[in-house]
């Protein structure tokens, strides 16, 4: 077998997980990942997508020997992986996809929810929060949707409600609706505005101040 025709064969063979992938890096919020993190998911969720599907298909089987039923379906992901002779059956690789499917929408729900590090705090287990800094955990757990962003270079206050909040790299961005402007000095009021976004490096000399 030739260098490209397995990787033609790995491409399509683990279809299951690079789709799998796609979908949790798409659905979660994260910090820019390196290609090696993105292979090794694509790579768990390909083989637990495989697996499952030798599972259903054993199960199948066995039920099937119970009824004296002729069904004998077997997983040749692992032949076809191996043997660049033997054929890869495109509908098993069609059940894995969905069950890739299935299960990259289940990790989703695990990390957004952060359900698996809510039984840990409960437990006494860990104390990580699952977000990815601090910044994205103040604004997802905050009881209140009101803030003061103190802009300290500039001597400003600006009060509002938080519409819209994210971080890319050293970035930090904030949308604020229904905002009043006021002098740091003496909390002098100078304008209002419906929206102010703010966009600022992680260095900024600014405060942020949760109502």
């Amino acid at each position: 077998m030739d260098i490209s025709s397995l990787a033609v064969r790995l491409l399509f063979l683990f279809l299951p997980g690079i789709l799998g992938a796609t979908i949790v890096d798409i659905l979660t919020s994260h910090r820019k990942r390196q290609p090696f993190h993105f292979i090794l998911h694509a790579y768990l969720i390909g083989v637990a997508s495989y697996g499952l599907l030798m599972l259903i298909v054993f199960i199948s089987n066995k039920i099937a020997q119970w009824q004296h039923s002729h069904l004998s379906w077997k997983v040749t992901f692992l032949k076809a992986l191996l043997n660049d002779k033997k054929q890869i059956h495109v509908n098993e690789v069609f059940y894995a996809s969905f069950l890739g499917f299935i299960i990259a929408f289940i990790l989703v729900l695990f990390i957004n929810k952060k359900w698996l590090y809510n039984v840990a705090n409960r437990f006494n287990l860990s104390q990580k929060h699952g977000d990815s800094d601090v910044w994205e955990f103040v604004f997802n757990s905050s009881t209140s949707d009101w803030i003061n962003i103190r802009d300290n270079d500039n001597n400003l206050i600006y009060q509002g409600k938080v519409t819209s909040y994210s971080e890319k790299d050293d970035k930090r961005e904030l949308l604020l609706a229904q905002v009043k402007v006021f002098t740091a000095d003496d909390t002098t009021e100078l304008y209002e505005m419906p929206f102010i976004y703010f966009n600022f490096d992680i260095g900024s000399n600014i405060v942020v101040e949760l109502n």
